[in-house]
């Protein structure tokens, strides 16, 4: 999985003087451990219609979400991996850490399939998330194998997902939204 060349700069740089509207949709988003909000938000927040939609999705993935959590934190791993986006690894690291991934395990996310320990429930998830994310579409075989354990409803949202997150690495990366301060991206 290849790494961007160029991190340069941001492209768009984050709202450091919010107007009334921008601060009342802040307030609403998450916060650093500073109580600022997160640097994605105060980029997104230049455009508050595309903000709003972009908050009700991903917050329907993460605070509504019917596939499992472990689950969830590895397809956004495995995006970022693909993507080589570091913003959304350092935000999603210590999420999958909270939610029963191990070290090793989130450095599995970046590899090949057939490299790591991984159940074979996790090998068709991964595979599932490889297949849209390089021809935009999960192979039938992992489909199954993914279907078996999850209901339609779930399969719905884990589509949804790896094409949201994809989406939010592309908007990350080509904006160049910084890291928060203190935080580091996937290991070189």
């Amino acid at each position: 999985m290849s790494k961007i060349a160029d991190t340069g700069q941001p492209r768009i740089e984050p709202e450091a003087d919010p107007d009334d509207e921008q601060g009342r949709l802040l307030s609403k988003t998450l916060l650093t451990p500073d109580s600022e909000p997160l640097n994605l938000f105060r980029v997104l927040v230049r455009h508050p219609e595309l903000m709003k939609r972009v908050n009700a999705l991903g917050g329907l993935f993460m605070a509504h979400n019917s596939v499992p959590a472990r689950e969830r934190e590895m397809v956004i791993l495995r995006v970022a991996w693909a993507t080589a986006c570091d913003y959304e690894y350092a935000q999603h690291v210590g999420i999958a850490r909270r939610v029963g991934l191990t070290e090793k395990e989130i450095e599995d996310l970046g590899q090949h399939t057939d490299r790591g320990s991984w159940r074979q429930e996790d090998i068709a998830l991964l595979r599932f998330v490889d297949g849209i994310l390089e021809n935009g579409e999960a192979p039938n075989e992992a489909w199954r194998k993914v279907h078996s354990a999850l209901d339609d409803s779930q399969m719905l949202e884990l589509v949804m997902l790896v094409g949201y997150y994809k989406m939010l690495a592309a908007f990350l990366n080509t904006v160049r939204v910084p890291l928060e301060e203190g935080q580091m991206g996937l290991p070189a």
